[in-house]
């Protein structure tokens, strides 16, 4: 048998430098010897009984992917699909992705995504029994990886910049006009991209749900919020501001 593949995919949302890693991990590989297989759209293909290598394969050297760094998105594309199906692992998915595992001759796999992409590779290297390496790149806006030394996850910084200009010339609005603007920034049910953000721009509020702790957050909760927030600032004689609310 010729010596092990390695593989590369993306799952979750599209975050800037995934092409960065996606060429790196290349270059790398290549340089030791192996030959690097890219799979298209995360787990969707590999999961599923219809996957067909050479529509949701391609190969990749270090002339395809030298210059890719530069580019924006992902070559490879992205997908949510995982290998968890209401709570619970998918049996069959796990064993789709053995059986693509095993006639790639795949012996290393290299993920690039968020918390359930690292769920979905862990559970890939438990049923290969040893018989694949995985390491796991964690990409997410969300920034809700833990990681060594308080390091952000890639994507965080780039999203965050990006969202701290758009509120900075809402602010401008705001006090031009003398208005209020609600902002609503991602992060699931992670309040990191919306804190940075509000801290970055100098925001008027931000209202994150690690504040709530374990309770529900309601509807009326956010708002007794942002209407003090409303009344104290009417009473500086400020009628305009920018609240920023975490999804």
């Amino acid at each position: 048998m010729s010596a092990k593949r390695l593989a590369i995919l993306v799952g979750g949302g599209p975050a800037p430098g995934i092409n960065g890693v996606i060429g790196s991990v290349t270059i790398a590989a290549r340089k030791k010897g192996l030959e690097v297989v890219g799979i298209y759209d995360g787990f969707k293909w590999i999961s599923s009984s219809s996957f067909d290598p050479a529509v949701h394969t391609v190969p990749l050297d270090i002339s395809r992917v030298s210059r890719i760094h530069l580019e924006g998105g992902s070559i490879l594309r992205t997908a949510r699909d995982s290998l968890i199906k209401g709570g619970t692992v998918d049996e069959a998915k796990v064993a789709n992705v053995r059986k693509v595992m095993e006639s790639l001759n795949v012996g290393y796999l290299v993920t690039i995504g968020g918390d359930d992409t690292a769920f979905s590779a862990s559970i890939v290297a438990r049923a290969m029994e040893g018989r694949l390496f995985v390491a796991h790149v964690p990409k997410t806006i969300d920034n809700d990886l833990p990681l060594p030394g308080d390091m952000p996850t890639f994507g965080f910084q780039t999203a965050r910049e990006v969202a701290t200009g758009i509120v900075k010339n809402l602010m401008e609005d705001a006090r031009t006009t003398n208005r209020w603007y609600f902002v609503v920034i991602m992060g699931r049910s992670a309040g990191h991209l919306a804190l940075g953000t509000g801290k970055a721009a100098g925001a008027t509020l931000t209202i994150i749900p690690e504040e709530f702790g374990d309770r529900k957050v309601r509807v009326e909760d956010v708002c007794d919020i942002i209407e003090a927030a409303m009344i104290k600032r009417k009473a500086l004689g400020r009628d305009d501001g920018i609240a920023i609310v975490a999804e």
